[in-house]
């Protein structure tokens, strides 16, 4: 008897873990959707002659760019480095392209970076491909 509640406890653990886990990975990507959304918009929303190397987009950029570097670190713990590099490669490019106020490059940047978003936050699930 002691043993199926030492099984039970262990298993509920394990459950409760997982879960956790995957609500914490999937709000970090939620975070960082609705933070590359609000760049889009900056970005979408420049006229035509408007450089997109102003400090606000700089700001922004920044911002997200160090945001990310922190919670990749402790993202790489449970997901797989490779899925978070990409964005994080992503994202440099897109600095790059607003610090130099090259609009056509850094729009295309951000939204490809939606779709990395997109993407690897279904990656990321906890299924069974991700526990083998």
């Amino acid at each position: 008897m002691i043993r199926i509640g030492i099984i039970v406890t262990l298993a509920a653990t394990i459950i409760t873990l997982a879960v956790l886990e995957q609500h914490w990975i999937q709000g970090s990507y939620g975070e960082l959707e609705r933070r590359v959304d609000a760049i889009v918009e900056m970005i979408g929303d420049l006229g035509v002659d408007e450089p997109v190397g102003n400090d606000a987009n700089k700001a922004a950029i920044d911002n997200l760019y160090e945001w990310w570097l922190k919670r990749e670190r402790r993202l790489t713990m449970l997901a797989r480095h490779f899925d978070l590099s990409q964005i994080s490669i992503n994202l440099v490019y897109v600095r790059n392209f607003i610090h130099f106020d090259n609009k056509e490059e850094a729009y295309v940047g951000i939204l490809n970076t939606q779709y990395l978003i997109k993407t690897h936050s279904f990656n990321v699930g906890t299924s069974i491909q991700n526990v083998i």
